[in-house]
């Protein structure tokens, strides 16, 4: 299940892209791993809203689709069309559905060639899937689709990327370490589950329990290393002197001399 409006702070926007009737909206919520895509329709005569539709994209699912994009191989690896379906619970209990595509389609006759890319998203009615997602049940409440020029496409693309990479280094020591505590938390888990039943197929006999530590003390213990130093020989009426090398040089001495 995907997050709700209510439940998830929405970051600045990434990025803003407009023509004379949509505006597009990519906004960070890479706290979650996730970017939220927005399309909205205004008319331009009253300067109003004309609808509205957003769906979420999973970060590694936006890096894929820009490394597709900027390196023109879309089309050709997807077939012409990426869908990405998901969904929540709204407060009332009720399932709402939102549905993500990006397409490259150049229209009948190459009408739409000079603004090959679409992007449509789909929002409405859904339900549970056996595994725990969300699709489409009946036809959207809002559908909003615009089109982009392949360079504004690559454009935003870039930014897409060179933003979640930005972030992932700014954030590395606290990404790491929420990674090494899940794992030691499903590991504990898994520990638990089989407490009381033969690890290793036999009688049953007690063996030591995994320390789920050690993944913290080795690289505590690498941190820790020093190469022993090896002591310049002395030679000729030279005065010796401390010389540290790496210890992938220790079987060729070397001399130091004054002078």
């Amino acid at each position: 299940m995907e997050p709700t409006e209510r439940t998830t702070k929405i970051s600045p926007e990434i990025y803003v892209y407009a023509t004379n009737k949509n505006f597009l909206n990519v906004y960070d919520a890479l706290r979650i791993e996730k970017l939220k895509i927005e399309i909205a329709g205004y008319d331009p005569a009253t300067k109003h809203q004309t609808g509205h539709a957003s769906a979420w994209l999973d970060k590694d699912e936006a890096r894929l689709i820009s490394h597709l994009i900027c390196h023109r191989l879309f089309a050709s690896a997807t077939g012409g069309t990426w869908e990405k379906f998901g969904g929540s619970q709204r407060e009332d209990g009720s399932i709402e559905s939102r549905t993500l595509s990006v397409s490259w389609d150049e229209g009948d006759g190459g009408r739409f060639a000079k603004f090959p890319y679409r992007i449509t998203i789909a929002n409405g009615p859904g339900r549970r899937t056996q595994t725990g997602g969300v699709s489409p049940a009946g036809e959207p409440t809002s559908r909003l689709s615009m089109r982009m020029p392949e360079l504004d496409m690559i454009k935003l693309m870039l930014r897409v990327h060179d933003y979640i990479c930005a972030y992932e280094t700014a954030h590395h020591h606290r990404l790491v370490a929420d990674k090494l505590r899940d794992l030691r938390t499903k590991m504990e888990e898994r520990a638990n589950g089989h407490a009381g039943q033969p690890s290793d197929g036999g009688d049953g006999g007690s063996r030591r329990a995994p320390d789920w530590r050690e993944p913290e003390r080795e690289v505590a213990a690498k941190a820790g290393e020093r190469r022993a130093p090896l002591t310049a020989i002395r030679g000729g009426s030279s005065n010796t002197v401390n010389n540290t090398i790496d210890s992938r040089f220790s079987d060729r001495p070397r001399v130091a001399r004054a002078g």
